[in-house]
C-alpha cells in the first residue's frame, strides 16, 4: 500500500531536517544572479573576440565598439549612453528592491533571439547584430529571472540604452531628404527676409540680379552637406528630448510628442545655421564665413564653427518651450519624483518561488554558454570568393574594359595618388573615357574591392569630397544588349568652379552606378549590397567580392539659370545605350563565374 511520502530521510537528507537544498536558498539564488549573470555578460559582450572592426584581429563588442566610437566627433555621445543608463537604474534602486522575482517564460524567446542575432553578427563579422543581441539578451535575462514588474520598471532605461550604438546606416536615409528639405526651408526664409535665394538640391545660392549683373550664387553659394543637415546633432538631440521628457514630463502622450519634435528641432536648428552662414558671407565674404576649400579638403572658418552651436542652442530651447507648455510649473514636482522616497528602504526583493527561479536561472546560464560554444565550432575564415567581373591577364590584375566600344573610343587613366590614399588596400581600378564622333563623351569606372568588407566607397561619399554637389538619386532599369536586367542608380550633380575671378562656371553631369557581385548577383543601392554581402557569408556561405560600375556623362556647359532640359534627356538615353553595350564586355554571367571560380553552384553551397 503507497505511503504519502515516497522520499525517504536517507535519499533526501536535506528534507528531512526541515531546510530546503542549498541551491534553493533565496541568498544563493541572489548570488548566481547578481554575480554569475553579470560576468556571462562580460564575457559574451566585453571578453569573448567578435568582429573584425579594423580587419586586422577580431575583437569584443563592447571594446571594438568603444574604439569605434572614441574616433568619430559625431557619434562620441554615445559613450555616455552607459553612464546614464546606470544612473537611470539607480534612481529606481528602491522600487526595485520591492519588487519581488517572479520569473516569465516568456523572456526565453526573446533571450534566444538574442543569442541567434549575436551568433549572426559573429559569423558575419558585423557589430549591428551583436548591438541588438546586447539589447535582447538583456530584456530577455531580466523577464526569465526576475518578471515582467521588473521589466516594466526597467523598461525607459533599457529602451535609452539604444543610444549607445551608432545608427550610422541611418546617415544616409535620414540625411539626404533632411538635406534638400534644410536647404528650401533656408531659401523660404531668406526671400521672406528680403534676400533672395535659390535652392537646388542641397545647393543654397543668391538669385540673379539683372540690375546689378550678378548671377547666381555671386553673393553667396552654400552647399547644405552631411554636417549641416542636421543627422549629426539629430541623435544626440534625440537622446536629450527622450530623456529630459522621461525626467520633467509625467503623461507618455506628452514625453512622445517631445521625442518626435526633436526632428523638426534639429533641421530649424540648421535653418539658423544656414541663416548665420549667409550673413557671415554677406557681411565677411565666403572665407571668413564657410572657410577655404583646397582641392578636396574643406577647412572651416572659426564662424562655420560657432554657428554650429546653433543647432543645440535652438533645440534645447524649443524642448524647455515644449515641456513648460505640456505641464507648466509641474515640472519641478516631475523632477523631485525620481529622487529617494522618504522611509523608502532597505531588504532584499523576496523570491516567491526558488524552484522555478532556479529554473530559470538555469536557462539563462546554459543557453549563453551553448551559443558560444557554437560561436567556438563556427567557420569564421573569411574566403574571399571570385569576382564577378573580368580580368585582366597580367599581374596584378584589375578589371578589363574594351578600348573600343561601337562608335565610342577609349583611352585608358591610371588611378590618381589621391584615389590610391582615399582606396582601401588591395583595391583594383579600371577607368576609360570614350569619345563619340557626336562629340559624346562618357568616362567609365570599375572599381574591384580589396579582400576586405565594405571596402567600396559611395559615390554619395567621394563626389561631395571633390565639389560636387548631388540634387537627386533615383534607380532605373537597365535591359543589356544580351537580354539581361540590372537596377542602376542615377544621380544628377554639378559642381560651381571660378577660373578666374568673377568668372563662374558650372558643370553639370550624370552619374550611374551599380554594385557587381562574385556570383552574378547586381544590386543599384549601396545598403543593399552590404545586406546581401552579409546575408550570403552567414546562410551561403559566399564571401563577395565586389565590384562597383560607374558611368559619368557630363553635360555640354550652359549658362547658370538658363539650362536646357533636352540636353539633359539626351544624355540620359545616350549614358544608357553605352552602358547596355558597355555592361556586358565586363560583367560575367552566373554560369561564366561558376565556370571560372570553380566552385558549385550556389544554390548548393552549405
Amino acid at each position: 500500500m503507497a505511503t504519502e511520502s515516497t522520499c525517504t530521510p536517507e535519499m533526501n537528507p536535506a528534507a528531512a531536517e526541515g531546510r530546503p537544498s542549498p541551491l534553493m536558498q533565496p541568498q544563493m539564488l541572489r548570488r548566481v544572479a547578481v554575480w554569475g549573470l553579470p560576468a556571462l555578460l562580460v564575457v559574451l559582450f566585453l571578453v569573448w573576440p567578435y568582429q573584425q572592426w579594423d580587419y586586422d584581429q577580431r575583437e569584443s563588442i563592447l571594446i571594438g565598439w568603444a574604439r569605434w566610437v572614441s574616433k568619430r566627433a559625431d557619434w562620441q555621445f554615445c559613450l555616455l549612453v552607459p553612464f546614464l543608463v546606470g544612473w537611470l537604474v539607480w534612481l529606481r534602486r528602491d522600487e526595485l528592491r520591492r519588487l519581488p522575482w517572479q520569473g516569465t517564460w516568456l523572456g526565453l524567446p526573446v533571450l534566444a533571439a538574442g543569442l541567434f542575432s549575436y551568433w549572426i553578427g559573429y559569423k558575419a563579422t558585423t557589430g549591428y547584430p551583436g548591438f541588438l543581441a546586447v539589447q535582447l539578451v538583456l530584456a530577455g535575462g531580466i523577464l526569465l529571472v526576475a518578471g515582467r514588474q521588473w521589466m516594466r520598471t526597467l523598461f525607459f532605461a533599457w529602451l535609452f540604452l539604444f543610444f549607445t550604438w551608432p545608427m550610422q546606416p541611418l546617415e544616409d536615409s535620414v540625411a539626404s531628404p533632411l538635406r534638400p528639405f534644410t536647404a528650401s526651408m533656408a531659401a523660404r526664409v531668406l526671400r521672406v527676409l528680403g534676400t533672395p535665394a535659390l535652392n537646388e538640391g542641397s545647393a543654397l545660392q543668391s538669385a540673379p540680379d539683372a540690375a546689378r549683373g550678378t548671377h547666381v550664387g555671386d553673393a553667396f553659394s552654400l552647399d547644405v552637406d552631411a554636417k549641416c543637415s542636421g543627422i549629426n546633432s539629430l541623435f544626440a538631440l534625440m537622446m536629450i528630448s527622450a530623456l529630459l521628457g522621461y525626467l520633467a514630463l509625467r503623461r507618455p502622450r506628452s514625453r512622445f510628442i517631445l521625442f518626435l519634435c526633436s526632428v523638426p528641432l534639429a533641421v530649424a536648428g540648421n535653418v539658423v545655421r544656414l541663416l548665420l552662414l549667409v550673413w557671415g558671407t554677406l557681411s565677411f565674404g565666403q572665407e571668413f564665413a564657410v572657410g577655404r576649400h583646397f582641392e578636396d579638403h574643406q577647412e572651416m572658418s572659426f564662424f562655420h564653427t560657432f554657428a554650429g552651436f546653433a543647432v543645440f542652442g535652438v533645440a534645447l530651447a524649443g524642448m524647455f518651450m515644449l515641456c513648460w507648455l505640456f505641464e507648466g510649473r509641474e515640472m519641478k514636482s516631475n523632477l523631485r519624483r525620481h529622487g529617494t522616497p522618504a522611509g523608502a528602504g532597505g531588504t532584499w526583493s523576496t523570491i516567491l518561488a526558488p524552484e522555478r527561479t532556479l529554473r530559470h536561472l538555469a536557462a539563462a546560464v546554459v543557453l549563453p554558454l551553448a551559443t558560444l560554444a557554437v560561436c567556438a565550432c563556427t567557420d569564421v575564415g573569411f574566403h574571399v570568393a571570385a569576382p564577378g567581373v573580368r580580368l585582366r591577364d597580367e599581374t596584378p590584375r584589375g578589371p578589363l574594359l574594351p578600348l573600343s566600344l561601337g562608335d565610342y573610343q577609349g583611352r585608358e587613366y591610371d588611378m590618381t595618388p589621391e584615389e590610391k590614399n582615399l582606396l582601401d588596400e588591395g583595391v583594383k581600378l579600371a577607368r576609360n573615357v570614350y569619345a563619340a564622333a557626336t562629340g559624346r563623351q562618357i568616362m567609365a569606372t570599375v572599381i574591384l574591392s580589396g579582400f576586405e568588407k565594405r571596402s567600396l566607397h559611395r559615390p554619395e561619399v567621394c563626389l561631395p569630397n571633390q565639389g560636387w554637389t548631388v540634387t537627386d538619386r533615383m534607380q532605373i532599369p537597365l535591359v543589356m544588349e544580351d537580354g539581361r536586367t540590372i537596377n542602376m542608380m542615377m544621380m544628377r550633380i554639378f559642381r560651381d568652379v571660378e577660373p578666374k575671378p568673377g568668372l563662374r562656371v558650372r558643370t553639370r553631369a550624370l552619374n550611374f552606378y551599380w554594385y557587381i557581385g562574385s556570383d552574378g548577383v547586381t544590386c543599384a543601392d549601396h545598403y543593399e549590397h552590404v545586406f546581401l554581402s552579409y546575408y550570403d557569408a552567414v546562410f551561403r556561405n559566399i564571401q563577395h567580392r565586389w565590384a562597383m560600375a560607374s558611368i559619368f556623362v557630363p553635360l555640354p556647359e550652359q549658362t547658370v539659370g538658363q539650362e536646357d532640359p533636352i540636353q539633359e534627356l539626351t544624355a540620359m538615353e545616350d549614358g544608357r545605350a553605352f552602358i547596355s553595350k558597355l555592361a556586358p564586355t565586363f560583367m560575367l554571367t552566373r554560369e561564366q563565374w561558376q565556370q571560372l571560380s570553380g566552385s558549385n553552384p550556389p544554390a548548393s553551397a552549405p
